[in-house]
């Protein structure tokens, strides 16, 4: 299993969420830490993204983004309304 480094600011993001949509990102993120490559995660890299971004879907509106380190860790970068994805 990779090792996952939830950023400061993506968890001062989260706490702004409702309960609801907290949860199933938190259950995004837990998959993503025991397997990346989930089917329900629809995991994939991000178009136009500087560097290698990835995109992994926490429902169908909303994503979370993240990128893996040198080291292999996946770092968590954003969460968000996929319509509203312009700086991942």
């Amino acid at each position: 299993m990779p090792r996952l480094t939830i950023t400061r600011s993506f968890k001062r993001r989260l706490k702004k969420k409702s309960p609801d949509l907290r949860a199933s990102i938190l259950e995004c993120v837990r998959r993503l830490g025991s397997n990346p490559h989930h089917p329900g995660l629809q995991t994939h890299l991000v178009k136009g993204a500087k560097g290698k971004v990835w995109e992994a879907y926490v429902d169908r509106k909303n994503r979370v983004t993240f990128h893996y380190s040198e080291e292999g860790e996946i770092v968590m970068r954003a969460h968000c309304n996929h319509d509203i994805l312009k700086n991942p």
